[in-house]
């Protein structure tokens, strides 16, 4: 039986309270911070005795603690007689309540985003989009959770080895308890394209993020979002994370991530090798390649950024102050540079303490980077061709 003494505050799920029919029901107790506090989530056990009747005065709670329930309100005992408070969680908690002044819950709560990539900028974007009340996910990513994760990622020590689309679910759950979520282990290649292509299409979501940490993968999300005529915003770090880009890809409007990679080739080929599977895939044959990872400060900025663009693209003018950032936020790619990194175009630019008038760092720049009528991926002329098609760059 748990240890009440410390006891002094519970949280009790709504499906743990009695139903139509039912006295009493007896449930186990988790504790947690030392005792402080507990949680009853209906779980069958001896430590909580919850009743919808009054309890006796002279009947022996036998250890336990005694929730007396009537109507809204909930009254706990400790076995020693010390009142307990309760926090009843309903099955569909309001946890919106704070975000009203900026756009209704309910303008997102039917909408559906797609999130490739569950990595460090990924997991933070599925995060704050479940924070705003997003309604519907579809989230994917084949890796586990591993311990040099960790210091850049939503989950934690306690989620190593799960894979990544199984913890975030959690988490996303955790902040959005209404919210439905659709998950995929599959590895995004060029053969497993049309069974990702027909999993997003069946969620029917209406924005795909593509977070995914190489190349390859964001031309195949490219080209998937091209043919089904969804919106697409990529973001990806430069090495060490320096800085970053984001672009927003409006078919058939605005330039796509080919487009990118043909027009400023050098600046496509700048990406952060954070992983050992990622350096082995770009190694040369004469010398390695070692993983040089940047930092989650560094990447949050650029997470940040997509899913201000993605809460844009969703309430799609139903928000007055969202409404207002969509005059600012109308360049198809933005790029943020984090510090002066040695060996790059970005090593002498001017502190940005001196000037407003020159590139500096810690500031957004909107590039207006045209369609090409060559692109290899969103031209006519392509389109027209075998959409399992892509081009590598």
């Amino acid at each position: 039986m748990a240890d009440t003494a410390r006891l002094n505050h519970v949280v009790i799920a709504e499906d743990a309270l009695p139903v139509a029919g039912q006295q009493e029901r007896l449930l186990a107790l988790n504790l947690r911070d030392d005792g402080d506090s507990g949680v009853v989530n209906g779980a069958v056990g001896s430590d909580v005795l919850i009743t919808a009747t009054p309890w006796p005065a002279d009947r022996d709670p036998g250890g336990m603690l005694v929730c007396e329930v009537s109507g809204d309100e909930v009254c706990c005992r400790a076995a020693d007689g010390r009142n307990v408070e309760a926090t009843v969680l309903p099955r569909q908690a309001d946890v919106f309540d704070r975000v009203r002044g900026i756009f209704e819950s309910d303008v997102l709560r039917h909408s559906g985003v797609a999130i490739l990539g569950l990595g460090s900028g990924g997991s933070f974007i599925a995060r704050e989009l479940a924070k705003a009340g997003v309604g519907r996910f579809f989230i994917l990513d084949h890796d586990r959770l591993e311990i040099a994760n960790v210091s850049r990622h939503e989950c934690g020590l306690s989620d190593v080895g799960r894979l990544k689309v199984n913890a975030m679910r959690e988490r996303i759950l955790d902040h959005n308890p209404g919210a439905e979520v659709h998950v995929s282990s599959e590895r995004l290649t060029g053969e497993s394209r049309g069974k990702v292509q027909a999993q997003i299409d069946e969620t029917g979501v209406s924005l795909v993020i593509g977070a995914t940490d190489n190349r390859e993968s964001r031309l195949l999300t490219n080209r998937m979002c091209l043919t089904s005529k969804i919106p697409l915003i990529l973001g990806g770090v430069y090495r060490r994370a320096y800085g970053g880009i984001v672009q927003r890809v409006i078919p058939d409007l605005t330039a796509c991530y080919q487009c990118y990679v043909q027009a400023l080739p050098e600046q496509a080929g700048d990406y952060e090798i954070s992983s050992e599977s990622a350096a082995a895939a770009v190694a040369y044959s004469d010398r390695p390649v070692i993983p040089q990872p940047g930092l989650s400060s560094d990447i949050v900025p650029i997470a940040l950024l997509m899913a201000k663009l993605a809460l844009l693209e969703l309430t799609a003018g139903r928000s007055p102050a969202f409404a207002a950032l969509g005059e600012d936020l109308v360049a198809p790619l933005y790029q943020w540079i984090n510090r002066r990194e040695t060996d790059t175009d970005y090593a002498n630019l001017t502190p940005m303490a001196t000037t407003v008038d020159h590139l500096t760092v810690l500031r957004w720049y909107g590039i207006m980077l045209p369609r090409l009528e060559d692109c290899a991926a969103c031209s006519e002329k392509y389109l027209a061709t075998d959409s399992e098609g892509f081009f590598s760059g």
